[in-house]
């Protein structure tokens, strides 16, 4: 039986961040700054709060260990909760969603809440809005009779102009260049065939809407598998103009505090990009990276 629970705006917020992805007290704290209503002051009152939250039954608490120190635990929504922020009668996803995070999964889950909660963060401070966001598990691309799911989208608006990003988060643990269903050529060519049915759908409408493009984001451990990736993306790329593909590294991404309008990223011509940029057709001062044909085959790389 749970206990009835009076939501602030900022409880709803917390919901919805849950809605995306697992979390933890840092995290929430860290991220309360874009909440509606006021943010946390500390960790205690955000522990306190998600006792409240508990004991009413939307959301459950994890216990998951992080390799030092003790056990952390990880937040998730509940069916009660899920069914609060998305309407009394909406179909419940699979039940992996409210349980624990496998060991398998949990440095793969871990990278991708921080990266979705640095999003957030980044947004706020450079007054960029968020539209959308799809968030673990939510994000669904349909194409030539395949289905795949990236990471994470996010939606980011500045200045009236919209900026659409997939993001992979890439841990080392897929190949580079197979014809895997998971490997990173499998996934670029995803991405081109995605890119090309929205450029076949918007000359379908005569031109009159705007021309959708995104961004496919690989965030990589190490600069070295970032610039495999891109070569990569080089050769797969069906335009040599177009820019579908960008890479840069976690750790790069994740220190970053204004990482949306920065220059992080590496296309595949080796040009230095951001993912908000209100100047496409500038180029940031930075020299451009040679990307080469790696030494190691990418078939052996991981």
């Amino acid at each position: 039986m749970t206990n009835a629970v009076i939501l602030s705006a900022r409880d709803q917020s917390l919901l919805r961040l849950l809605a995306h992805t697992p979390a933890t007290t840092s995290l929430i704290l860290r991220v309360s700054e874009t909440f509606a209503g006021e943010p946390f002051n500390d960790d205690r009152r955000v522990r306190e709060r998600l006792q409240t939250l508990a004991e009413s039954g939307l959301i459950r608490a994890f216990p998951a260990t992080h390799g030092v120190g003790g056990p952390v635990n990880w937040y998730k929504l509940t069916a009660e909760g899920y069914r609060t922020v998305h309407g009394a009668e909406a179909a419940l996803p699979h039940r992996s969603r409210f349980e624990a995070i496998p060991p398998s999964r949990f440095q793969h889950t871990q990278v991708l809440a921080e990266v979705i909660v640095h999003s957030l963060v980044a947004a706020h401070r450079d007054r960029c809005t968020v539209p959308f966001i799809h968030g673990d598990g939510e994000a669904r691309i349909d194409v030539a009779s395949h289905t795949f799911y990236p990471d994470c989208f996010f939606q980011f608006t500045l200045a009236g102009m919209q900026f659409n990003a997939y993001f992979e988060i890439d841990q080392s643990t897929e190949s580079i260049d197979s014809n895997a269903e998971q490997s990173i050529r499998t996934k670029l060519l995803n991405y081109e065939a995605y890119q090309d049915s929205l450029v076949a759908w918007w000359k379908g409408q005569g031109e009159h809407v705007p021309r959708p493009y995104f961004r496919a984001v690989f965030l990589t451990r190490s600069q070295e598998r970032a610039y495999h990736i891109l070569w990569l993306a080089q050769t797969c790329a069906r335009n040599a103009d177009r820019h579908v593909v960008y890479a840069a590294t976690q750790d790069a991404y994740l220190t970053e505090p204004r990482a949306l309008q920065s220059p992080l990223f590496i296309d595949h011509h080796g040009r230095w990009q951001s993912l908000v940029n209100l100047h496409p057709s500038s180029n940031f001062h930075r020299a451009p990276v040679r990307l080469t044909r790696p030494v190691t085959p990418l078939a052996m790389v991981w």
